[in-house]
């Protein structure tokens, strides 16, 4: 499956169903009928993670969290009332606008500073993988929690990007403190490359 990081609609995490110390079943609700055309078996990235619809309605999807994926994005920090992104999978027919997003998710990061300049939040993001920063340049792609952003500045062990005001309302993005942790997924290009170095 394949995405692009533009968040379509914002949904909240509504039931936690605790399977085993590391396994869960989401159920995540939307407002309006964001699932209405979706259907079980169907992929949708929730912050950033491809997940497979188990149960749908038009308000609302269930879907299954295998240990990996709990053991490896922010998933386990998640709780009843959790703001999350979502996106659909693309369809061929559609237009393309950001950049190649697969849902697999390559680690996790940390808010380590943000500055406001003007109209435009600078957020830097440590990854908690320092190996990961090799697969970071400036001006290049990055997912960042399932939105497609830029990368503005590349330090040893931080990046750093820009949130517009339209990403702001339409993503969780906003609500990002110092200290809080989001997925980190680099882009495919950059994972080929280090992976042949």
């Amino acid at each position: 499956m394949m995405f692009t990081g533009i968040t379509q609609a914002k949904g909240k995490v509504e039931q936690i169903l605790q399977k085993n110390s590391h396994e869960v079943e989401l159920k995540i609700a939307t407002v309006d009928a964001y699932f209405n055309d979706s259907k079980v078996g169907d992929s949708i990235m929730v912050d950033g993670v491809c997940l497979t619809i188990t149960k749908v309605s038009s308000h609302s999807a269930l879907f299954d969290i295998m240990v990996p994926t709990f053991n490896t994005t922010t998933i386990r920090y998640f709780e009843v009332g959790t703001i999350v992104n979502l996106e659909k999978a693309i369809l061929v027919t559609e237009r393309f606008d950001g950049h190649f997003v697969l849902g697999h998710v390559d680690g996790i990061a940390k808010v380590v500073r943000i500055e406001k300049i003007s109209e435009t939040i600078l957020i830097s993001f440590q990854p908690i993988e320092p190996t990961l920063m090799k697969q970071i340049i400036s001006k290049g792609s990055i997912s960042i929690s399932g939105v497609s952003l830029t990368v503005i500045q590349v330090k040893s062990t931080e990046f750093q990007v820009g949130l517009i005001p339209v990403t702001l309302k339409n993503t969780n993005l906003s609500e990002l403190t110092i200290g809080k942790y989001v997925n980190l997924e680099t882009d495919i290009l950059a994972k080929y490359i280090t992976q042949r170095i």
